[in-house]
């Protein structure tokens, strides 16, 4: 299958956009123009979802009486229930009843060797601190864990907006279900879940601080839709529906289980020369040599007449890559002339975006000349430019950012 090219915008159905589109991932890589990307692979990255049960103090407004017989306890140091009824003048039945009742939820506790002796817990303590009954709740939490290393996903993966699929489930919306599993015969270990449930910065992996003894309930395999592009120099770049742009968590977990990555880079289907060969074929582009440069990035090179406003390749296209069967392919011109006027008419593009500012066009522009390998062009340069070869509404927006 032949997935579209960077700064393209083919149409696709809603499970294609909910399942984080591969040429939104290639659009974020050419926003990087020191990476050379190599190959892409739309995988389902394994997971374990894995239900927990712990406890919570839930705070509750206070009784009046058992407000007054947990303080005599704690801050009187009245342990007795005949103490205590003499001090606050209460029948004894009163204060047998409230003091079952503060046993009963755990503020009170009878001492092992003297049954009548009563002792306040931390739960009590804490509830005559700060003024509020606490209560002791059990809570169900589900979380994340990766597969190859049991790490904790952190909260960003629990947004509704991002789609983890259970194991054996198709992709919605999308027939082909083209992403390939990746498998790890790692069975889950429970360990994971008290290890997550005593770090300091717990809350950052969903789980509130307020939480406490986690332990796990049931676990389940799942998997997270993502693109991992393979550029030069061994760098992995991860997609998903988690970030933004690059997803730096999966990136990590990629460092961290290195036979994923060397098994995809490894995987071989037909040979890429012949597949860039009949696609510049299809696409009318025989013409073009076809090179495989040092970094592994394979470039076809056209004549600098085949790009241009009336030719046969729009300006956006070159330097732009093109993705078949997992390769990249990036269209080129050794005509540095040519380049140059293609940043200035990307510049004039970019330009036109509503809300624009002029320290966002000056970024834009620049990672289009570094991506093409030429200077770039100051600003009354692009000025110029659209003065002479742009529309009149590219050169508004032009003056309009002075």
């Amino acid at each position: 299958m032949t997935r579209p090219s960077v700064g393209t915008a083919p149409a696709g159905g809603a499970g294609d956009r909910l399942l984080f589109p591969d040429f939104r991932a290639l659009e974020l890589t050419m926003t990087m123009p020191e990476i050379r990307p190599l190959r892409i692979f739309s995988v389902r990255w394994p997971l374990w979802q894995v239900e927990v049960q712990a406890t919570f103090e839930d705070s509750q407004p206070f009784d009046v009486v058992d407000h007054y017989l947990l303080r005599g306890v704690v801050e009187g140091r009245l342990h007795r229930e005949d103490e205590l009824a003499r001090f606050f003048g209460l029948s004894e039945s009163l204060v047998a009843r409230g003091i079952e009742h503060l046993v009963h939820i755990g503020h009170l506790q009878r001492d092992g060797r003297d049954a009548r002796v009563l002792w306040p817990t931390d739960l009590g303590g804490a509830s005559v601190r700060d003024g509020v009954r606490y209560v002791l709740k059990e809570s169900r939490q589900l979380l994340l864990f990766d597969a190859f290393t049991h790490r904790p996903f952190p909260r960003a993966y629990y947004d509704g907006s991002v789609r983890i699929v259970p194991d054996g489930e198709r992709n919605p919306g999308d027939r082909r279900d083209r992403f390939r599993p990746l498998t790890s015969l790692r069975s889950f270990e429970f360990d994971a879940v008290r290890a997550v449930g005593s770090r300091p910065d717990r809350d950052r992996f969903n789980v509130p601080r307020r939480l406490r003894d986690l332990h796990p309930v049931s676990n389940a395999p799942a998997w997270l839709p993502a693109h991992l592009v393979l550029a030069d120099g061994a760098t992995v770049l991860a997609f998903t529906q988690a970030a933004q742009d690059r997803d730096r968590f999966l990136e990590e977990l990629c460092g961290h289980a290195p036979q994923v990555v060397q098994a995809l880079a490894g995987e071989r289907g037909a040979e890429p020369r012949q597949i860039w060969v009949e696609w510049l074929r299809a696409a009318g582009l025989g013409q073009a040599v076809l090179t495989n440069l040092p970094n592994g990035v394979w470039r076809a090179t056209l004549p600098a007449q085949m790009f241009g406003p009336s030719a046969r390749q729009p300006y956006y296209r070159l330097g732009s890559f093109q993705v078949k069967d997992t390769y990249f392919l990036q269209l080129w011109c050794d005509d540095e002339r040519a380049r140059a006027t293609a940043v200035r008419s990307r510049a004039l593009a970019i330009s036109r975006r509503y809300g624009l500012g002029r320290a966002e066009l000056e970024d834009s522009v620049a990672t289009v000349a570094n991506l093409l390998e030429v200077l770039v062009p100051t600003f009354d340069e692009l000025l110029e430019y659209a003065a002479e070869s742009g529309t009149p509404a590219q050169l508004r927006a032009l003056e309009a950012l002075r």
